[in-house]
């Protein structure tokens, strides 16, 4: 089993995941950004902006020098109907230069999928439609940012994992491993069912349903299984359908930056939302 999923699930995973993705070089200059992140900031998402500054994040220089994993920073955003939100960030190389891979995550109102009964409209609906959105001016990123986007994966502080059509974790990155408590020994939970690090049985059993049907989970907030504790995560997770078959998810899965707030439900019934 490889430790990257294949170049092909790389570039999907990064050019049309609903978190926004962006790479910086050393001095916080955009090199990449997919999508979600060019719905988020505009221009601000340009080869050559300043990121840290469009954010609102301030000391990069501090955070750089630090080296460390950042998560859950207050971050704002230029789209008026997604102004605020956090940014995780962390640093690593790709050949022999330091780069920051940033995770975006915009706040929405209530989480996709919701309980009918959940009053007013649900801008985490509105986030994936934008997200979906064809551009006439994103340009997806080709074979030649593979290497960045496997650096992406090693270094960002944020949990990824493809999952196949029968509920198997194909692919977790170092953080999604170490989230569910797995770090010292990643084959227990890589190569098994996703079912077994979610605490809540409803809510993995109704995601399973909506990933084959290409239908989005879009800041959703549920609890991670670590050794039988819960931890509290916001989930983003969308899929790749191919002829009414699934062949990969991208869930993105953040530590939750409000971990007493209450989970999210996906009973329509259960009016306690």
């Amino acid at each position: 089993m490889s430790n990257y999923p294949s170049s092909e699930q790389l570039l999907d995973l990064f050019n049309w995941a609903s978190p926004g993705m962006i790479v910086t070089d050393a001095d916080g200059l955009v090199v990449l950004a997919n999508k979600a992140a060019t719905e988020l900031l505009g221009d601000n998402a340009a080869v050559g902006s300043k990121l840290p500054d469009a954010l609102g994040v301030d000391g990069h220089a501090a955070l750089l020098s630090a080296g460390e994993p950042v998560e859950n920073l207050d971050a704002v955003f230029s789209s008026p109907e997604f102004a605020t939100g956090y940014a995780n960030v962390g640093f690593g190389q790709v050949n022999g230069k330091t780069y920051g891979f940033w995770a975006l995550r915009p706040v929405t109102t209530h989480p996709t999928p919701s309980p009918e009964q959940a009053a007013g409209a649900s801008t985490a609906q509105a986030w994936i439609s934008r997200v979906d959105e064809v551009s006439e001016t994103y340009v997806p990123v080709g074979e030649d940012a593979v290497a960045f986007i496997q650096a992406y994966y090693d270094t960002c502080p944020v949990a990824i994992h493809l999952i196949e059509e029968d509920g198997t974790v194909a692919h977790a990155n170092w953080k999604d491993i170490a989230i569910v408590g797995a770090s010292e020994q990643p084959d227990t939970y890589v190569g098994h069912h996703i079912r077994h690090i979610y605490a809540d049985q409803d809510v993995v059993e109704d995601f399973l349903g909506r990933w084959g049907e290409d239908a989005p989970i879009i800041d959703f907030r549920a609890d991670f299984l670590n050794k039988g504790e819960r931890v509290p995560v916001v989930i983003f997770s969308t899929a790749k359908v191919e002829d009414d078959k699934l062949k990969n998810t991208r869930c993105f899965v953040f530590p939750d930056s409000h971990p007493d707030r209450k989970r999210d439900k996906v009973k329509a019934l259960d009016l306690d939302f």
